[in-house]
């Protein structure tokens, strides 16, 4: 069957020349340095061509995959292990590189398009009925990657000037207030600034379900509107107020998003999450601490694992925005044993609360109460190394208020 897609020409394979013709393309993939140096991306890419080819797209679900192709148990909590959901994400971006790189040599193309794991394949720079010879004679393809990564560049050229011009004022401002005593040995910045290595910021973006796919014909005014990694302001205001205690103090960083950080990228090294449900990492690493983000539905709250009964720090995304009045975040750090580094948390539910949660983790006078709290809860006097902080902020015409303590634990 064939029909006009807006990348190209949307085919599938019929017969069993056509399978073969798939088949090579995919071994050429796997092939390829992008994948052949891994076993989790090479494994799920060539699960879901050979269920498609073998007409099973009804099994390529999230859970039926993580069963599959990643061994997982068949009642396994996808929110807590979104081993699926990055490996897709690792995937698509490894497709991508390996067709911009070809350039116009390979005639098919596979995508695994975003919010799907059913792949995809077109022909390229071909008429529908030219496309029907593909077996002997594979149309040259119109690859869609180099427009988005124009787009891509727009964007970050902007994401760039915004965190230049908010980390400045954020860090003239941070000077210029009062600073607690001995800022680098402090109970709750002191482990992410004196660890060892390039500090690693990991920013959430818009949720891969609800990305649509981006090609030629996509309006700058659509791709800038939509979700494709999409960073909102207060996540941009809460990396900006955290950069500038880093620069303050000296500290490298670097400034990765969720769906493009791998677990190599977070190892040995100390780690600060913007956002919660939007950063895979997110909730994979807080999956185990006592206040923990959870997602049902729509419904999104803090759970206390001591008191799962308590409900009231939650949200339900269905509600229109101007009936959110109150957003809860948390604010956390600790050791992890996955990372084997320091992790720093810095999340609300929505927008609200995580840019409440970067100025509680970087304004002196919160600053103050944390390190108050952490050298009272210790042992003798002697600060926890981990701690947590539940906040609250009220939603004030629209923006953030400020913070307010509602519950703590640390150990």
């Amino acid at each position: 069957m064939l029909k006009t897609a807006e990348t190209g020409i949307h085919w599938t394979p019929t017969s069993h020349e056509d399978r073969e013709v798939v088949e090579q393309e995919l071994e050429a993939i796997l092939a390829n340095p992008h994948f052949r140096g891994s076993k989790r991306y090479p494994a799920l890419l060539k699960f879901v061509v050979d269920a498609t080819l073998e007409g099973r797209t009804d099994d390529l679900k999230e859970r039926t995959l993580g069963v599959e192709v990643f061994g997982r148990s068949p009642d396994y909590d996808t929110n807590a292990d979104p081993v699926v959901r990055f490996s897709a994400s690792e995937v698509r971006k490894r497709l991508a590189q390996y067709y911009h790189e070809q350039g116009d040599r390979p005639r098919l193309q596979i995508e695994l398009p975003l919010g799907s794991y059913v792949p995809q394949l077109f022909l390229r720079g071909v008429d529908a009925p030219a496309a029907e010879t593909l077996p002997q004679h594979r149309a040259a393809r119109v690859d869609p990657v180099p427009s988005r990564g124009r787009y891509r560049v727009v964007f970050g050229l902007i994401a760039a000037f915004l965190l230049l011009a908010g980390g400045v004022f954020a860090a003239y401002s941070y000077r210029n207030r009062p600073r607690p005593n001995g800022s680098a040995a402090d109970p709750f910045w002191g482990p992410i600034l004196t660890a060892p290595g390039q500090v690693l910021m990991v920013v959430g973006t818009s949720h891969p379900g609800k990305v649509a796919m981006v090609t030629d014909r996509t309006s700058f005014n659509d791709f800038m509107t939509g979700p494709y990694h999409h960073v909102s302001v207060a996540s941009a205001v809460a990396l900006a107020h955290l950069a500038a205690v880093l620069r303050l103090h000296g500290n490298l960083y670097e400034v990765k998003e969720d769906n493009e950080t791998s677990l190599p990228d977070l190892r040995a090294r100390p780690v600060v999450l913007i956002g919660a449900t939007n950063n895979l990492w997110t909730m994979r690493l807080a999956s185990d601490l006592r206040y923990r983000f959870v997602r049902n539905g729509t419904l999104v709250r803090i759970v206390d694992a001591q008191d799962p009964s308590n409900t009231q720090w939650s949200i339900d995304f269905s509600k229109p925005h101007t009936a959110v009045h109150t957003d809860y975040a948390l604010v956390a750090r600790f050791r992890d044993s996955i990372t084997e580094g320091p992790v720093m948390l810095i999340a609300g539910l929505g927008t609200y609360g995580t840019q409440a949660a970067s100025e509680f983790a970087t304004s002196p006078r919160f600053l103050a109460q944390i390190r108050e709290q952490m050298q009272n809860a210790g042992p003798a006097g002697r600060p926890n190394e981990n701690v947590e902080f539940v906040l609250q902020s009220e939603v004030i015409g629209g923006k953030a208020g400020p913070p307010s303590l509602v519950a703590s634990t640390m150990w």
